[in-house]
């Protein structure tokens, strides 16, 4: 089965991770600019500790791996500048899909095929995260289904 998206479990009576409650924010007047930073990662930025990846500034938007259950990464988007939560989108990746080059994986080359995959279904899950963001009441937090990708390699 090749890798795929889905929902992440939320526990029983749990609520969705929370974004901005920014006055100004519609998901659809930023779109474009999340979906220009969503396209910015690739795998090197997938893995690691907590913290920055290598894209910082698109438009104001930044990729950032924040905590995670053990086993996965969170990838997310957020907001350059803006109080927490600042995330937009977020979606789980399984640690044992880590084929990206330098530090904890191979070298690219072999693997190319499968890091283009992951590549997708993970930009394919950030993309899905950002499609649910939901405005709450004014000045509360709005909510966001955080995705996950499952499955394995197709190559």
């Amino acid at each position: 089965m090749a890798l795929q998206t889905q929902n992440w479990n939320v526990v029983a009576g749990g609520l969705p991770p929370t974004g901005p409650a920014w006055p100004a924010f519609t998901a659809a007047t930023h779109t474009t600019e999340i979906q220009n930073a969503i396209g910015s990662a690739t795998s090197i930025d997938f893995f690691g500790q907590p913290g920055p990846t290598s894209v910082v500034n698109v438009h104001g938007w930044r990729i950032d791996r924040q905590n995670a259950p053990a086993g996965y990464s969170n990838v997310s988007v957020q907001r350059n500048g803006a109080p927490a939560p600042s995330t937009v989108a977020s979606v789980f990746v399984p640690d044992n899909l880590n084929i990206a080059p330098g530090p904890g994986g191979p070298t690219a080359q072999p693997f190319a095929a499968r890091i283009a995959e992951l590549e997708r279904a993970v930009r394919r899950g950030l993309e899905e995260s950002l499609a649910t963001w939901v405005a709450a009441a004014p000045g509360q937090p709005a909510h966001i289904t955080r995705k996950m990708v499952t499955g394995t390699f197709s190559a």
